[in-house]
């Protein structure tokens, strides 16, 4: 590990950096992603990243939350290299893999599932798309529900349940059918103008009420609507966490009509959030939770975990060549035992309550800072203008000088005006204040004028 973080050796994106990103451009589709930042990281110490040209990063963004572990974990590398000089691949859907058995019994007893049975997948994408098929083929029902906001994913399947952004299916129809969108109960900025944080019970009330009298009234028949999805806390939306009590009324609501939650806990799940799954927060027991991300660091491997009588698929429904192969999930099985051992959902907890902390204070001083919520290490921070409406091009701003300064910061939510702080889980105190100050150093200097340049969102 360097001895020095931040260090900026030279101003970002160096030559190294600008020679390759030009080299990406002539080969690869725009389609692959967004370019929140202009750098090509070499190597990885913990929440630490290194570019081609020596610079050394403090990481607030861990892969879109996916490096649970940081980088380079010794647990993880060992693991890892001693699967792949045996064996690098076996195919779970024709043989049997004792890591990815031992991985699956794992997570069946973390997660808040009743009498749990899992498939495996390759991401949070796929995830989605099998969730999709458990839900519709165990209840022989048509009409899906999901909330806008939610991102999910990029396979077919996963962009026809999203509304995250318009632009994600502009150009891509005729997608899934029979889906239909509802809003999510932000209690910060929500379709119904309520203060949900002096009114949570108001603000949960009144969707309920719009399910019962017009959803299913006279939109969707709920006798043929196999399930609803959704993100315990909205990711890409903006780290968006509703009223604590929200998700038990939903799911009462549901059950009434034998329709089915999905949790898509891809992003909030694996320790996160400070608990394994983000669903324990709002003491929901949902029928099925989507994973990936952060269960193998970021190494390729996600899933659904389901109640087991929902889980009796047609043999090979769900089978994908590499899913669940013996070297992600040798990486599966390093990354829950190192959270454990470690306590990563202890130092999500504490290092998250001492961001929060800090955010809260700068929030008092700074009146662009409209809003601060999250829970553990999955933290949002809604960037305001005078009239308390988004403001995304001062939200660029701090993220762009915040990378000048050695803190990759990345802005998301539904009108780009969300600093999203999803750190590596083994971040330390220290580490984070020191990304703390760099932001405030950020948000000091984009106010003062001094920031030219912003960082790329979504759009």
């Amino acid at each position: 590990m360097p001895s020095e973080y931040p260090r900026i050796v030279v101003k970002p994106p160096g030559p190294k950096a600008r020679k390759l990103i030009e080299r990406e451009k002539r080969v690869v589709s725009p389609g692959l992603g967004v370019k929140l930042f202009p750098v090509v990281p070499e190597r990885g110490y913990g929440a630490l990243i290194e570019d081609v040209d020596g610079n050394v990063f403090i990481d607030f963004l861990a892969g879109a939350a996916a490096a649970s572990t940081g980088y380079a974990h010794p647990k993880l590398v060992r693991e890892v290299q001693e699967q792949v000089a045996k064996m690098q691949h076996s195919m779970m859907g024709y043989t049997y893999s004792k890591r990815a058995i031992e991985v699956a019994e794992i997570l069946a007893e973390k997660a808040p599932v009743d009498n749990p049975r899992i498939l495996f997948g390759l991401s949070g994408s796929d995830a989605m798309d099998m969730t999709m098929k458990v839900a519709r083929f165990a209840t022989r029902r048509p009409w899906i529900l999901a909330f806008i906001g939610a991102y999910h994913g990029q396979t077919y399947g996963a962009t026809s349940i999203a509304a995250f952004q318009s632009s994600q299916k502009r150009g891509l129809s005729p997608l899934v059918p029979n889906v239909v969108w509802v809003p999510y109960p932000n209690p910060y900025r929500n379709v119904w103008g309520i203060n949900g944080y002096e009114e949570p019970d108001e603000l949960v009330n009144r969707f309920l009420d719009y399910m019962e009298s017009y959803v299913f009234s006279h939109v969707l028949p709920p006798d043929e609507t196999a399930v609803l999805i959704a993100e315990p806390i909205q990711g890409d939306a903006g780290i968006v966490v509703p009223p604590e009590g929200f998700f038990v009324e939903l799911k009462e609501l549901l059950d009434e009509y034998g329709v089915l939650l999905a949790m898509d806990e891809v992003q909030t799940g694996m320790g996160r959030t400070g608990k394994w799954f983000a669903s324990e927060w709002f003491g929901v027991r949902p029928d099925l939770i989507a994973f990936g991300k952060g269960v193998a660091s970021g190494m390729g491997l996600s899933g659904v975990i389901g109640r087991g009588e929902l889980m009796d698929l047609t043999s090979g429904s769900a089978l994908l060549t590499s899913a669940a192969n013996p070297v992600v999930s040798s990486a599966a099985y390093a990354t829950l035992r190192i959270i454990e051992e470690e306590d990563l959902l202890g130092n999500a907890l504490r290092v998250g309550s001492f961001i929060q902390k800090r955010l809260i204070e700068m929030k008092e001083e700074y009146g662009v800072i409209g809003d601060v919520r999250g829970r553990g290490l999955m933290i949002g921070v809604e960037i305001v203008g005078p009239d308390g409406e988004p403001d995304p091009e001062l939200t660029g701003k701090i993220c762009w000088r915040a990378f000048e300064l050695g803190l990759i910061l990345p802005s998301y939510g539904m009108f780009g005006n969300v600093i999203r702080i999803t750190p590596p889980l083994v971040i330390t105190e220290e580490l984070a204040g020191k990304g703390m100050e760099i932001m405030e150093t950020a948000l000091k200097d984009a106010l003062a004028g001094k920031v030219a340049r912003r960082v790329v969102t979504w759009h």
